[in-house]
Order: structure tokens, then C-alpha cells, then sequence
């Protein structure tokens, strides 16, 4: 018998002997949108298939042969798996149908009955099992990865040699390999051999065991064998191939613990690489502080070039297409939170993308010891389009990673969040988060009541109007000094129908000095008498000062109520703006109002019209003209008529 039977035989005992089983309901798993499904190869993703419910996956034993110049795969794949229910007779797993299954055997060699349609190989087990019994099944297939998604499984060429990579965020695991494939069943371990030509490099999760050598037909072949002692998603597998130019440091935790950082690069970026990825040790000590140490530090971190731009958060080696600060921050960051505690399905990518994307710009907090920096940062990052973070459709791969939904708005939640419970209670937060659902996967639900727990108060409108609500509040503010009380009214707008309940800061500004006062603003118009320091004028009130709030802010001159006569056009806001502008307008008159936005060329680009009652109203432009296209950089004029009057105001849109 083998090293690796035997291996795998202690293996299924040691899990036989120490399953507890527990099968967790996860939140969201049924409710898949049947909307046009984008991904064309899978009829249902987000969603556990068949009989997966009744089957937890302990061991994934990838075997694999890359036959470069075919642009084929062949080889096995062993999964270990218990039964969670009683006279379990099949398993069903996912595989795309393109790749060719051989023989399916047990552990025992004997030969099981399957059938692959539908990208689903259901496997017949040759004798039920109990509950609590724990078996592996072999599956020997072939063929040639798909490219579906983000990609998948790729061979590619840079600088004259081959270059395979993968990347199987979200669906792409069963294109190239049978397994589970969502993120609520993580397998407790992972053994990753492949065979490459030489001079190939195979690089991947966990550590490398060994490399083997052996000579076919005059030609060099190297075996790599890694594994992966993490329980790991199954889009977090990776391989990442190519003649690399490999080197390496070490980072060193506060227990004093030592784990080497591995670089695979692409010899000819070896000298522009070099400085921003030795800003990785930096990096990972100081989300250690904040986040908890490193969750794989008896194994290692590091990165690997691969031909995808921007990069892959792939579980202890980051696949990276680029190499600037921002990005190793981003893909760092998600080690925790994607990678330790990931996303039970796809509706709350959120958890991975706006935690890593607030992990970029904490690190430029940590890198300063200036909280200013992070908020230039997130001021790039401002979001005012439409849209909600939950993603209700898991079937478009654009939905799932929209930029400014699920990266942006997303981080300004977090942001909010740290805003509204104080640095001490968010940053403890996050950790006991990350303690409570390490190495498994969570929804929005399971983080709302950890920070609950630790902040002692009710988040639950917080959540409701952030990650399943549209918008951000628009707020206008009046005030008005008698004496020493100043009156101060805010009122609130949103192109949407949620109204923000939020604590707001006021800084109040006099000639010689400042004060601020904390609001708790949770109503459409809101009154409030506050009592400033005798013998003082007030100069200036500034909302929201130190920007903890995603939100526009219109200063009147006038009292609310006040209607001013005729017709106004207001300045457009954001201005510049990148992802939408509001334009606000007061009407006179009940009518028809024409809305049209010309370029700098006078050429129109949008025409709308829509019947508006006497007063005040908002219309948000989202970049797109008229016909769907969406808008280049550059000064466009905005011009409102109500029939009678109009007017027009200028506008920037940034790239």
C-alpha cells in the first residue's frame, strides 16, 4: 500500500472517531434569484445542490497531471466526507460537464456507479451509510478546464513560457476539480499534488511537502506536493504555475513565532516588486494588532504572480496581477476576513470585499499613525449610486463583485459602524468575530449580533438601512443663534425610501475656537435648541467634520419652509463626482419639468422629461446617457426647464 493510502486510511479513522456532527442551516441558502443566469455553465450556484445538505466534506486529496501543451488536465480526486444523516446512498458533487469522468472507486477499489449532466456527478455508494460514518470516494477524470466567470482555470503565456494559473471566484472550483463547491461546507484539509514539466514551478496553498523528479520519455517531470492543514473554501484552492524567480522573508508574530513569507514573481518584475512587497511584513504585523494574529501562521504567506489583473485572495499565497500598495493591502486583509471567516454564500460577499477593501485603508492609518489618512482614502471610495449591498442576484458574477456596492459602500458600512460604537468597541468587535467563526463561513445576521454582544446596544436599523436598504441620506442644514442657543434644524432626503437613523456631529466653529455636540438624528426634518458658551458667535456649523458618514450635505440660508420664488437650479452635488450626482431643482409651478445634460461639445447626452408638483426636488444622474452608455470623464452642463424658466449649472465627472 502507497504512503499516501496509508495516510488516508488514518486519516478516515482519526474522523470517523472524532466527528461531531452538526449540520448548521445557513441563512439565505434557498432563495436563489431565477433571473438569466450569466455564468452559463451552472443552472443554480449559490444554492447547495441535490443531496449536498446531507453530506459534510472533511478532505480533499487533488491529484493532477497539467498537460501544457494539450491544455489538459488528468488525475484524481479523493474526498473524504461523513454522512449527516441516516442511509446516506449517494453524494452529489459538483463538476463541469466538459471534463470527462473515468472510474469513480471507493476506498475499498471498488467501482461505483455515477452519473455526470448538468454539472452534477452523482455518485452511487455501494452500501449506505449511518449517520456519523465517514468515507472517501476517488474520482479519476480528464479534459479541459472551462473558462467561465472570472476565469476559472486559465493556460496562458508570458515572456515566451507557459503560465497557468486559476481563479475560481465564485463558481469556477467544479471547472477544473469535483468537489462541494460553496463556501458553507469548508474542508478541514487539503493535499494539492501536481505534476508539471520542467523547468515549471508549481505554487499553492499551505506548505510544500516535497518536490519529486522522474524522467518520462526523455523528458523532466516535477511533482509538487503541497498541503493545506487550514480548513479552506473551496474557491480558495489555487495553483499558480510558471518558471518563477522565488525568494523570501520571514515575519515574526508577538509569541515569537517565525513564518516565511514566500515570493513567486516573474523574473523580469523581480526589481519593480521588490519594494511594495516588502512592505508584507509591515503589513501583516500591523493587522495582527487590530485584527488578531495572522490565521495561518504555522504555514505561510505570500504571493504569486499570475496573468488575471488586479488579484485573488487565495488562501495563505495571494495570486496577484499587479503589485501596488493598495492591492497586497486588499488581498492581505482578506486572509482574515474571506479566507478565516468567509461568506456562507455569495449574498453576503460584503463580509470578504468590504472588509478588505477597509483593510486597504486601515493600513494607511497604521502605516501614518494619522486617522486623516485613512479617511482620504475612503473619501475616494464614496459611493452614491444606487442599488443595495445584499446581493439578491448570485447568478451574475458582475452583481456579486459590483465595485461600488460590494468593495465601497460596503467599507463605508464598516466605517459608519466604527463611527457609531467608538474605536475600542469596534476593533474588540471584529475580533471576537473573527474568534467565534474562524476557519468556518457566516452571513451578515452572524456579524450584526457579535457586534451587538460587544457594543451592548441595538444595530439591528443599522444593518436593515445600510446592507439591505438603497441610498444614503441627503441632509440640508439650517441654524439660527439667539443669545446663547443656536436652533439648529436638519432635515433629510434620499432618492430612496429609507430615512438614516444616525448619530450626527456638529462642529461648531467660532472665531477663536470650536466645539462639537453629538446629535442622534433619526427623522425626515428635526428640530434641536443647543446651548453654546456665553458671549459666543457662532461662525460656521459643519455636519459630520471628521466624515464618519456616507451622506451629502446641502447648508441653507434659508429657514426650511421658506419657499424661495420662481425657479432655482442648485449647485449639482457631488461636484466632481464619479459614480452619481444629484441635481436638485425648486419648481414654481405644477408641469412637465425637461431634464438635459449636454457635454462640453453641446451635444446632448441625456433628455428626460417627468410632471413634478410645486417645490423642491432631487433626480440623481448615474453616468449613463439616454440610450444606456455610459458617460467618459470630462465637464458636462446640466439645464432644467419647467416650461417657463430654466437654468443651467456645470458639472465634473471623474474616472
Amino acid at each position: 500500500m502507497s504512503t499516501k493510502k496509508v495516510m488516508r486510511l488514518i486519516l478516515l479513522i482519526f474522523l470517523f472517531a472524532t466527528t461531531v456532527l452538526s449540520q448548521q442551516e445557513i441563512t439565505g441558502e434557498w432563495s436563489c434569484s431565477t433571473a438569466k443566469i450569466a455564468y452559463k455553465s451552472v443552472n443554480s450556484f449559490n444554492r447547495m445542490r441535490g443531496n449536498q445538505r446531507d453530506f459534510d466534506v472533511k478532505f480533499y486529496d487533488l491529484n493532477l497531471k497539467i498537460l501544457v501543451a494539450d491544455e489538459h488536465i488528468t488525475g484524481s480526486v479523493g474526498i473524504v466526507f461523513t454522512a449527516l444523516i441516516n442511509d446516506l446512498s449517494k453524494i452529489d458533487i459538483d463538476l463541469n460537464d466538459g471534463l470527462a469522468v473515468h472510474q469513480i472507486t471507493a476506498q475499498s477499489d471498488v467501482s461505483l456507479n455515477h452519473t455526470h449532466n448538468n454539472n452534477l456527478l452523482s455518485i452511487t455508494l455501494d452500501t449506505p451509510m449511518a449517520m456519523g460514518e465517514t468515507r472517501e470516494v476517488i474520482i479519476h477524470y480528464s479534459g479541459q478546464p472551462a473558462l467561465s466567470g472570472f476565469g476559472s482555470f486559465m493556460f496562458g503565456q508570458y515572456a515566451d513560457a507557459p503560465m497557468i494559473g486559476t481563479l475560481s471566484e465564485p463558481y469556477g472550483a467544479r471547472d477544473w476539480w469535483p468537489c462541494k463547491d460553496t463556501p458553507a461546507d469548508k474542508a478541514d484539509s487539503v493535499d494539492i499534488t501536481i505534476q508539471v514539466p520542467h523547468p515549471l514551478i508549481v505554487a499553492s496553498n499551505g506548505l510544500l511537502d516535497r518536490v519529486d523528479t522522474e524522467v518520462i520519455d526523455s523528458n523532466r517531470w516535477d511533482t509538487y506536493m503541497w498541503q493545506e492543514r487550514y480548513p479552506i473554501a473551496t474557491y480558495l484552492v489555487s495553483l499558480a504555475i510558471y518558471p518563477y524567480t522565488v525568494y523570501h522573508d520571514w515575519y515574526v508574530n508577538s509569541s515569537q513565532d517565525s513564518m516565511r513569507l514566500d515570493f513567486y514573481v516573474f523574473p523580469d518584475h523581480l526589481q519593480a516588486v521588490e519594494r511594495n512587497f516588502s512592505l508584507t511584513n509591515d503589513m501583516i504585523s500591523g493587522f495582527a494588532n487590530i485584527f488578531g494574529d495572522y490565521p495561518f501562521i504555522d504555514e505561510k504567506y505570500g504571493h504569486a504572480e499570475f496573468l488575471w489583473g488586479g488579484g485573488m485572495e487565495h488562501q495563505t499565497l495571494s495570486s496577484m496581477g499587479g503589485y501596488s500598495e493598495g492591492l497586497i493591502a486588499h488581498e492581505l486583509a482578506h486572509q482574515w476576513w474571506g479566507d478565516m471567516v468567509t461568506c456562507a454564500n455569495f449574498h453576503h460577499i460584503w463580509l470578504n470585499e468590504g472588509f478588505a477593501t477597509y483593510g486597504d485603508a486601515l493600513w494607511r492609518e497604521i502605516r501614518d499613525g494619522d486617522i486623516g489618512s485613512l479617511r482620504q482614502i475612503m473619501g475616494s471610495k464614496k459611493y452614491f449610486g444606487p442599488g443595495i449591498i445584499y446581493v439578491s442576484d448570485t447568478t451574475s458574477v458582475s452583481s456579486i463583485f459590483h465595485r461600488g456596492l460590494s468593495y465601497h459602500k460596503a467599507a463605508w458600512v464598516l466605517h459608519m459602524l466604527r463611527g457609531v460604537v467608538g474605536d475600542s468597541l469596534f476593533f474588540s468587535g471584529l475580533k471576537t468575530y473573527g474568534d467565534r467563526f474562524r476557519f468556518s463561513s457566516a452571513v451578515t445576521e452572524d456579524f450584526r449580533d457579535v457586534m451587538e454582544e460587544v457594543a451592548g446596544i441595538d444595530l439591528d436599523k443599522f444593518f436593515n438601512q445600510w446592507i439591505y436598504g438603497s441610498h444614503y441620506p441627503i441632509y440640508s442644514l439650517y441654524y439660527e443663534q439667539v443669545g446663547s442657543d443656536v436652533e439648529v434644524i436638519i432635515n433629510q432626503a434620499s432618492d430612496g425610501n429609507t430615512i438614516f437613523e444616525m448619530p450626527i456631529e456638529l462642529q461648531f466653529i467660532f472665531n477663536d475656537t470650536a466645539i462639537f455636540h453629538t446629535l442622534q438624528h433619526s427623522g425626515n426634518q428635526q428640530q434641536y435648541t443647543i446651548a453654546i458658551p456665553a458671549g459666543k458667535s457662532v461662525q460656521e456649523i459643519i455636519l459630520d467634520p471628521d466624515e464618519w458618514i456616507l451622506k451629502n450635505v446641502i447648508y441653507l440660508d434659508k429657514k426650511p419652509g421658506t419657499l424661495p420664488s420662481g425657479f432655482r437650479l442648485y449647485p449639482v452635488y457631488p461636484n466632481p463626482f464619479n459614480s452619481s450626482a444629484t441635481i436638485r431643482f425648486f419648481t414654481d409651478r405644477e408641469g412637465d419639468i425637461y431634464i438635459q445634460i449636454f457635454n462640453i461639445l453641446g451635444e446632448m447626452f441625456y433628455n428626460a422629461v417627468s410632471y413634478r408638483n410645486k417645490g423642491e426636488h432631487l433626480m440623481t444622474w448615474d453616468g449613463m446617457s439616454s440610450a444606456g452608455d455610459q458617460a467618459p470623464a470630462g465637464i458636462y452642463f446640466v439645464r432644467v426647464d419647467n416650461g417657463v424658466n430654466s437654468q443651467v449649472r456645470k458639472m465634473v465627472l471623474l474616472k
